[in-house]
């Protein structure tokens, strides 16, 4: 079996580097991306921004299925005479994870890759580690890692760490409807899921660092960007302008 590629294994040296938010629903990940925007257009930093499931055609299916609007199969087409099956509207976990691999693989090649070429770093709002996360509560974690091969390595992905009961305080305040796994007690499976596979060693994982996002979110966003500040000025020649 063929290695999954990395961010850094092709390209020339000025290759940008990808970096990837991860964290619980309401952990803020959304708040920060913005925040490190706002930063990298002060230091004059190339940098892409975006987020998965992508605004690609894929991404909007997956959208509509965790809203609850995209229903499976025999939902209007049972026997008239008798009712439907019990859970026959539910969208198939399965089939729900090899469209997030469709639409990361559609991202990669589509956007993330061309950028990273180009030079830019990309900062992406959720990845490979939230498929991992949500998705291998009920399939099989090597079978998710094998459809997902075309994912290339993030070379750091800070996860945002927050209390379930705060990041569903914080959805409360800030969201009229929730998404199939915004559930409290999902959300607690998701982050011991999420701390399994951090300390697990698997090439696809790449590094990950620990952020505590339970603070104010213009503290995380002042630690945040000093820990990408360091990290992209170590070893790749890169600056932001003075004055910035």
């Amino acid at each position: 079996m063929a290695d999954t590629p990395h961010a850094q294994d092709a390209g020339s040296a000025r290759r940008g580097k990808f970096i990837v938010l991860e964290g619980i629903d309401g952990a803020g990940t959304t708040t920060q991306l913005n925040a490190l925007r706002d930063h990298f257009v002060r230091t004059g930093r190339k940098a892409f921004f975006t987020h998965e499931p992508s605004d690609g055609p894929v991404g909007m299916l997956i959208r509509l299925a965790l809203q609850k609007r995209l229903v499976g199969a025999n939902y209007d087409l049972h026997d008239p005479e008798h009712p439907p099956l019990a859970g026959a509207a539910a969208f198939d976990a399965d089939a729900l994870a090899l469209l997030f691999a469709a639409d990361r693989a559609d991202h990669v090649a589509a956007q993330v890759l061309p950028n990273l070429e180009a030079g830019r770093h990309v900062v992406c709002d959720r990845y490979l580690l939230s498929t991992l996360a949500y998705q291998g509560q009920t399939t099989d974690l090597e079978w998710l890692l094998e459809i997902n091969r075309p994912a290339i390595v993030p070379d750091l992905t800070i996860f945002l760490d927050v209390p379930p009961g705060e990041a569903e305080a914080r959805m409360r305040g800030a969201r009229w409807k929730k998404d199939i796994f915004e559930t409290p007690e999902q959300q607690r499976r998701v982050r011991s899921r999420y701390f399994e596979l951090i300390q697990r060693d698997f090439r696809q994982r790449g590094r990950v660092e620990i952020m505590d996002a339970s603070r104010p979110a213009p503290e995380v966003s002042h630690d945040l960007i000093a820990v990408l500040d360091a990290f992209l000025n170590d070893g790749d020649g890169e600056r932001p302008p003075a004055g910035g």
